[in-house]
């Protein structure tokens, strides 16, 4: 007999199996009865089939039940979750509400203080306050609803009432920390004008819609000669405008009064001269000024039509423009209108040793600092100098007084300038002045007649040679070392060239030996040895074998003397 014997239910299922009973169908074996197939000794179908039904049944439910459990579970999980949440946004909700509710009455203080006939008119003082707790303490309010509009109807009138009697002319530092203070407050660095008015901040609006009618006006009826009041206006005014406003204050409204004061501009009947009133407004304007430029010149060359290198205001009024127009403009210029009168002066100019008139000279050097250096080259050459040498020979040929000769060259001399003496072509003719008076004295004639006039002229033929031989000597050295000190910097491109520098840079002597090579490459003769360069690595040819060395030791080998 054995005990109670413990089963494992794998399901709901398995409680309706039965155990096997072994022993019984070996009895039935063993004691030879006959075995009726099918049949059992305990078969109730019916009864099993109810008992799985409800098996079935309460399985189902029970498994139903735990799900509904879950899920009312999650559900209870949820909600408190979103009564958390919302309970957090109501906070938040009511905190905002506190919040747009003191904004709405300090909007509402605002408005109602700023209305005409207040009884407690709002001040600017008072306004700013107001504005800056907004920025700290409603910060983010004051960014979302973007609360800095609120200066157009509150803070524009203030200023435009605090603007009413103001005379930018006379008092252009007016109103400045005004502005400043309101900069601070209103100006958005993050926001860029874009040619649209919608786009600007509050402060770019407040220059916009107050400041710059006020200026508008007085530039309308500012004196365009009289340019310090409105310079001076712009300049205090310079930190606290965009950059685009003061490009069209200066685009729209000052360059038309100053185009229109050009076309007036009369140089022949005109007391003030133009740079007076036109130079100012360059650091300012700078390049906005060039369209000014070519009426004004086109007027300076119908000036000069009817002008005399005698009279020198065409100098004095064309000489400030200088560093104003560019020098291809200005050469044409002076080329076109002023080298042809001076042309004209040299040509009548007279040469007379014995009583010189230098007017007509002063009258063409005077312009020596605005011509350029081959211009007036150009005009000694072709109208001074042929007639200068002429007058030396005349003069030589009638027995002269050699020493008043020499003064007389040195005197010339004297008056060229350092620049002048300096081009090719006036050493040129000085230099055949000295030649001919050189000649002059050591000819057969009457300069032996003259005790010391032979010594004097070779004299100062010997100075004037060892001069220009200085001077050329100087600009030679000058030369060289600059040369020098650009080559020492010059970086080889390839090792047999940095090889060769350093055989120049130490005196030895570095040449290809002709028809021979090794392994392809030419053989070279270095110093008192042979070598030949593979690449990078020197080979030099020693006790009968070729073997590489070092450029240091390459040097010793070559400077070792020879056995």
């Amino acid at each position: 007999m054995t005990g109670r014997e413990q089963r494992v239910l794998q399901g709901y299922d398995s409680i309706a199996q039965k155990h096997d009973r072994p022993d019984s169908d070996e009895e039935l074996q063993n004691s030879g009865a006959p075995q009726q197939f099918g049949t059992k000794a305990f078969d109730m179908p019916e009864l099993l089939h109810n008992l799985n039904m409800l098996v079935d049944m309460s399985e189902q439910d029970i498994i139903q039940n735990d799900r509904e459990y879950r899920y009312e579970s999650d559900l209870v999980v949820t909600l408190r979750h979103e009564e958390v949440k919302l309970s957090a946004l109501v906070e938040q909700e009511e905190r905002q509400v506190t919040k747009l509710t003191e904004i709405v009455g300090f909007i509402e203080n605002l408005e109602s203080r700023a209305a005409e006939g207040a009884a407690d008119p709002l001040s600017l003082s008072e306004c700013a306050n107001v504005f800056r707790r907004f920025q700290e303490d409603f910060y983010e309010e004051y960014k979302v609803y973007d609360l800095s509009t609120l200066a157009v109807a509150v803070v524009f009138p203030l200023v435009r009432q605090h603007l009413a009697d103001w005379e930018p002319l006379k008092d252009s530092r007016r109103s400045l920390d005004v502005f400043k203070q309101w900069k601070d407050i209103l100006e958005d660095s993050n926001r860029t004008f874009s040619q649209d008015v919608d786009n600007m901040d509050s402060y770019q609006r407040l220059v916009w819609e107050v400041w710059l009618p006020c200026v508008r006006g007085a530039i309308l009826a500012w004196t365009v000669r009289e340019p310090e009041p409105l310079i001076d206006l712009l300049e205090f005014w310079l930190p606290l405008l965009p950059p685009w406003m003061l490009s069209n204050l200066l685009e729209q409204l000052i360059f038309p009064r100053l185009q229109a004061e050009v076309d007036t501009w009369n140089p022949l009947t005109d007391t003030m001269p133009i740079h007076a009133w036109l130079h100012p407004w360059l650091p300012l304007m700078g390049q906005r000024l060039e369209p000014l430029y070519a009426p004004l010149r086109n007027k300076l060359s119908n000036c000069l039509a009817n002008w005399h290198p005698s009279d020198p205001s065409a100098r004095l009024m064309i000489q400030p423009w200088v560093k104003v127009f560019s020098q291809g403009t200005m050469n044409a210029f002076l080329t076109r209108c002023v080298i042809p009168k001076l042309q004209l002066v040299l040509q009548e100019f007279i040469i007379n040793p014995h009583q010189q008139h230098l007017d007509g000279w002063n009258w063409v050097m005077s312009w020596q600092d605005l011509l350029p250096v081959s211009a007036l080259v150009m005009l000694l050459q072709k109208f001074f100098f042929p007639k200068w040498l002429q007058v030396l020979c005349s003069w030589l040929n009638s027995n002269p007084n050699y020493e008043e000769v020499s003064k007389w060259y040195m005197g010339w001399k004297r008056m060229f300038s350092d620049r002048l003496l300096a081009d090719t072509v006036i050493k040129e003719n000085f230099n055949q002045a000295l030649e001919i008076m050189n000649r002059s004295v050591t000819s057969p004639g009457l300069a032996a007649y003259q005790p010391g006039a032979r010594e004097n002229i070779a004299y100062l033929y010997q100075t004037e040679k060892q001069r220009e031989m200085e001077a050329t000597k100087k600009a030679t050295d000058y030369k060289a070392i600059m040369s020098s000190g650009s080559s020492s910097t010059v970086v080889p491109s390839s090792f047999r060239e940095m090889v060769m520098k350093r055989a120049e840079e130490t005196g030895i002597i570095m040449l290809p030996i002709p028809n021979k090579s090794q392994e392809g490459k030419p053989v070279y003769k270095f110093g008192n040895v042979q070598i030949y360069i593979d690449k990078t690595v020197l080979f030099v040819f020693e006790d009968g074998r070729w073997a590489p060395k070092s450029l240091n030791r390459l040097i010793e080998l070559a400077t070792l003397p020879v056995t």
